[in-house]
C-alpha cells in the first residue's frame, strides 16, 4: 500500500540505518562492554525460552500449521511467514517480493526467528557478547552462524541494524525489502538472483530450490496480507483458536515476560502491568465477560506509536460483572467488537506497540468499580501467575 504513512516510515528507517552506521564505531565497543555483564543472564533466559518453544506450541497471526508444496509448516512458521507477506503488502510491493522473501527465509532459517548465542569462532569476545543479546528477545530457535540472527539471518555487523531491531520480525522483513527494491530489475530476474543480490550468500544458488514452495505459500498468505495492508490497525479477523478455560476460571491474557509493574512511573500512575512477547502474539480475554470497548484510542493506530503519542492505541476493555473490568492496550489489531460477549480465553487481539508505547507488549489492567488495582495480586487470587516468564509458550 503506497502512501504517506509508508513513505514516512521508509524515511525514518533509512535515517535510523544511516545513524547506526555513523555511530557504530563508537557504540559497539561500549555496548559490548556492558553486554559482557549481562550475557550469563541472557543465555539462561534464552535457554529457558528454547526449552518452552517447540513445533505447534505458539499460535501467532498465521494461525495453525499446514502443508505447502509437500513441506509441513507449524503454527510458528506460518506466523512468521504471514508477517513477511503482510510487510510486503503494506509496503505496496507485489506478491513476487513476498515469494522472494519467503524462499530466502526458508533457506536461511526454515522461517523461524533464530537468536544467536555468539559461539561462532569467527567472532571476537566483544562481538560474541553483542550477538548473544539476541537471546533476550522472543525467538523460535537458536543459530550460531557468525553474528546472524532472525528469519533472514541478517548480520548486525554488516549494517542491517541493531540486534534489538533485527529480532523484530517486522523490522527484519522491512530491511529485506528495502534492499530488494534496490536490486535492478528485481521484479523480472529469477528468484535466486534477486535473493542472492540481497543476501550475498556463500550458497546463492540454494534459493532456487524453494521457489515453487514460496510461490504456493505466497498464494496462500497473500489475501490476508492484502486485507491487513488495506486496513492497518483496527479490527481484524480472528485466526488463532481461543484457549480452553474452565467455566468461571481466569487465564493469563498473553504469553511473554512481565517487564513493568503497577504503580508510579515517570511521575504518573502506571495503571496496569506490561507483558512483552513477540509482535502479533495472541491476546486473550482473561475471563468471561462482555466487550465494552474495542477501538483506537490514540491519534493513529495504523503503525507503532511512541512517547509523543497519547492513549492506549488499539484498546479492548471487557466488563466481567460485579464491578470487575480488564483492559488490553497497545494492540496491533483487535478481533472483537463492543457489545460482544466473550468466553475466558477468547482471542481479543494481538500484541503491538500502538499508542503511548515504545516497544511491543500488552498493557494489561484490572479494575474494580472503575479504579485500577495491581493485576499481579488480583490475578494471583484467581490462580494466575503473571510474573511467570512464558516467552515462546502456547497456553
Amino acid at each position: 500500500m503506497a502512501g504517506g504513512g509508508v513513505a514516512e516510515r521508509w524515511v525514518r528507517r533509512r535515517t535510523r540505518l544511516w545513524l547506526w552506521k555513523v555511530a557504530a564505531p563508537v557504540v559497539i565497543p561500549v555496548l559490548a562492554a556492558v553486554t559482557l555483564l549481562i550475557v550469563p543472564l541472557a543465555v539462561i533466559a534464552g535457554a529457558e525460552a528454547d526449552t518452552a518453544a517447540g513445533p505447534g506450541l505458539r499460535c501467532s497471526a498465521g494461525g495453525t500449521g499446514t502443508t505447502v508444496a509437500g513441506i509441513d509448516l507449524d503454527a510458528v512458521q506460518m506466523g512468521q511467514a504471514q508477517t513477511i507477506a503482510d510487510v510486503a503488502a503494506t509496503l505496496g510491493l507485489g506478491p513476487y517480493a513476498a515469494t522472494v522473501a519467503l524462499a530466502t527465509a526458508y533457506q536461511e532459517s526454515r522461517i523461524r526467528m533464530l537468536a544467536n548465542d555468539g559461539s561462532s569462532p569467527e567472532l571476537i569476545r566483544e562481538q560474541a557478547a553483542v550477538t548473544a543479546t539476541s537471546l533476550q528477545y522472543p525467538h523460535d530457535g537458536l543459530g550460531s552462524d557468525h553474528d546472524s540472527v532472525n528469519t533472514f539471518q541478517q548480520r548486525w555487523m554488516a549494517g542491517w541494524g541493531t540486534v534489538a531491531q533485527l529480532m523484530d520480525p517486522v523490522y527484519a522483513a522491512r530491511a529485506f525489502y528495502d534492499r530488494l527494491v534496490e536490486v535492478p530489475n528485481w521484479q523480472t530476474i529469477p528468484l535466486t538472483q534477486a535473493a542472492q543480490a540481497v543476501q550475498v550468500s556463500a550458497y546463492g544458488d540454494a534459493y532456487a530450490r524453494w521457489a515453487p514452495f514460496a510461490a504456493e505459500l505466497t498464494a496462500m498468505l497473500w489475501p490476508a496480507a492484502q486485507a491487513t495492508a488495506a486496513d492497518l490497525g483496527g479490527p481484524s479477523g480472528g485466526v488463532c483458536p481461543g484457549l480452553v478455560v474452565p467455566a468461571g476460571s481466569w487465564t493469563r491474557p498473553t504469553d511473554g515476560l512481565l517487564t513493568s509493574g503497577f504503580g508510579p512511573r515517570w511521575g504518573a500512575l502506571h495503571a496496569g502491568v506490561d507483558i512483552a512477547g513477540s509482535r502479533d502474539a495472541p491476546v486473550y480475554a482473561a475471563a468471561e465477560g462482555t466487550v465494552t470497548t474495542a477501538a483506537c484510542t490514540s491519534a493513529f493506530c495504523d503503525r507503532d506509536g511512541g512517547l509523543d503519542v497519547s492513549g492506549y492505541g488499539n484498546l479492548v476493555e471487557i466488563d466481567h460483572g460485579a464491578g470487575v473490568a480488564t483492559r488490553y492496550g497497545h494492540l496491533s489489531r483487535f478481533t472483537v467488537t463492543a457489545g460482544q460477549p466473550v468466553a475466558a480465553g477468547a482471542l481479543v487481539g494481538y500484541q503491538g506497540s500502538t499508542g503511548n508505547s515504545t516497544g511491543v507488549h500488552l498493557h494489561y489492567e484490572t479494575r474494580l468499580d472503575g479504579v485500577p488495582v495491581d493485576p499481579v495480586p488480583f490475578m494471583a487470587d484467581r490462580g494466575v501467575d503473571l510474573a511467570a516468564d512464558t516467552v515462546g509458550e502456547r497456553r
